[in-house]
């Protein structure tokens, strides 16, 4: 198969080869299928999550064993009511221009994001949060209007709570209109980027925690995951370390071959297919209940991720806080689908491949990011296993800001939806339910509990008492689980591919966006 790909694609590949390729030791190579973005760390796409994280840090982190840990804060008090978070600032920070990251630094941050507040609502923290002050040049005060347990998680997220240098603001002091400048506290500053082509960055030698093990990491626009296959191979990038970065027969190829390192990483989010309950055909519980039963995960697993992901039958992993639920997962079983619609109406025409009801066939769009490889293989393959209980499943590849626009308005009636994973599962995942511009909003928006699953989750965020929210949590996803809202289909885990002897600290990080570059060093 390696060849294949190699005589199929290798001027593609090369196509990709810039000025600033031709990289040594010290230049680490990375893809992805658009540029980095702006660089804006309080905005969403086109920002892309991971080069957020080089260039910018937050008050705290999160270990990926359930832990909080220091960042730019060293260390935190919380009041006796909840209500007041002081986080003390760790000294002589400077963000990579040579600004001094302080409590005023953080004010200014804290300023600009909640001038946006009602584009961060998703996250429940923004919702909370009623005063932001400094305390002493090092010491800044959060205050919330109503105890909320999960802060500091939430404060741990991808974004917008990550600090942007004061220099780089805008002179209107709000970054949703844009900043001057990507320059953070993080390991790395973006120094050289070409559209649909490369982004450079360089080590921030002010940075203060370790220094990266590398000088400098390319990241090269290779929108094709095959192309992408084949520029490892060419040696035109030296690592591939992502979810559908990769198709998972070239990884097969690849963990098969003894000049190449493949790892997998442990569970860290959920592959799910959601469905708009809303809209038509979809809005017929019968058929997302058949849907539930056409799926056969084995099939998926050993036929489209040869094995390299595991199967999941619930919205959340049960390895995450409050995910262990006990719920009953639902059978693979084409007769019991097929009874389910039959008994609904849907009738499948003497001679026909499709069923009808009232004149109209069932037919389901299926909306997915044509640039994932993993969402191309599932897409395909519940295409097929649905077309057996005589379910049509229309394929629409979309380009990644058309698909965003999409789920955000509610278009589609099936879609792909990968979970948040840690450290925003299940908690905050919960809390953006209630947003309108949520796809799991859109895509429960149609049942009639869907009032009780909002008043629920509003309960479940205001919980103090750990039983209480526990059991909300498990009353939320029972009642999601019933609805038949979501098709759970595999375990998300990373998959990574280095040639052998070439890099050392490849590791993963803890969360599913991120790439731990800095750990990482390019041996030749």
């Amino acid at each position: 198969m390696r060849y294949k790909l190699l005589s199929a694609c290798l001027l593609a590949a090369l196509f990709f080869v810039s000025p600033v390729a031709s990289a040594d030791t010290g230049t680490l190579v990375y893809s992805f299928p658009v540029n980095g973005g702006p660089g804006n760390p309080h905005l969403y796409l086109p920002n892309q999550f991971y080069a957020q994280m080089m260039m910018y840090d937050r008050l705290v982190g999160y270990s990926g064993d359930g832990k909080i840990v220091p960042e730019l804060a060293e260390s935190w008090d919380i009041s006796n009511d909840g209500l007041v978070y002081t986080f003390h600032l760790r000294p002589n920070v400077k963000f990579s221009d040579g600004t001094p990251f302080d409590s005023a630094a953080v004010v200014k941050n804290f300023d600009s994001i909640m001038a946006n507040r009602e584009r961060h609502s998703w996250q429940e923290i923004t919702n909370r949060i009623e005063k932001w002050e400094a305390d002493g040049p090092l010491t800044f005060k959060l205050t919330l209007n109503a105890p909320y347990s999960p802060a500091l998680y939430d404060l741990a997220a991808f974004r917008p709570y990550r600090f942007l240098s004061p220099a780089a603001f805008p002179d209107s002091g709000l970054t949703a209109e844009g900043i001057k400048a990507p320059i953070g506290t993080g390991p790395w500053k973006l120094v050289e980027s070409a559209p649909n082509e490369f982004d450079l960055y360089e080590r921030n030698e002010l940075y203060w925690g370790k220094k990266p093990n590398s000088e400098k990491i390319l990241i090269k626009v290779i929108p094709e995951p095959l192309t992408r296959a084949v520029a490892i191979e060419t040696g035109e990038i030296d690592l591939i370390l992502g979810h559908g970065q990769i198709s998972y027969d070239a990884f097969d190829s690849f963990s098969k071959d003894n000049r190449y390192v493949t790892s997998v990483s442990k569970p860290m989010a959920t592959q799910t297919i959601a469905i708009n309950t809303g809209k038509f055909p979809t809005d017929d519980k019968s058929v997302r209940l058949a849907l539930q039963y056409v799926i056969d995960r084995d099939d998926i697993i050993k036929g489209l991720f040869m094995n390299h992901q595991d199967p999941a039958y619930f919205y959340c992993h049960p390895s995450f806080p409050y995910c262990d639920l006990n719920l009953t997962p639902y059978p693979f079983d084409l007769e019991l689908a097929a009874k389910t619609l039959d008994e609904a109406g849907w009738k499948l025409p003497e001679g026909g491949k499709v069923r009808e009801k009232d004149g109209k066939k069932l037919e389901i769009p299926f909306s997915y990011s044509g640039t994932d490889a993993s969402q191309k293989s599932l897409a395909e393959g519940f295409q097929s296993q649905a077309g057996k209980a005589g379910i049509a499943i229309i394929l629409q590849p979309e380009e990644p800001d058309t698909f965003l626009s999409h789920t955000r308005e509610g278009n589609f009636n099936l879609v792909t939806r990968r979970t948040y994973g840690s450290p925003l599962e299940p908690v905050a995942a919960l809390s953006g339910m209630r947003r309108p511009t949520d796809i799991d909003y859109h895509s429960q928006a149609g049942l009639q509990r869907k009032p009780e699953i909002d008043e629920k989750i509003t309960r479940m965020l205001s919980a103090v008492d750990e039983k209480e929210r526990a059991g909300l949590i498990r009353e939320i996803m029972q009642i999601l689980h019933d609805e038949a809202v979501y098709v759970p289909v595999h375990v998300v885990a990373l998959l990574e591919v280095h040639r052998r002897g070439e890099l050392e600290g490849v590791g993963f990080a803890p969360n599913v966006y991120e790439v731990p570059f800095a750990q990482m060093k390019k041996l030749k």
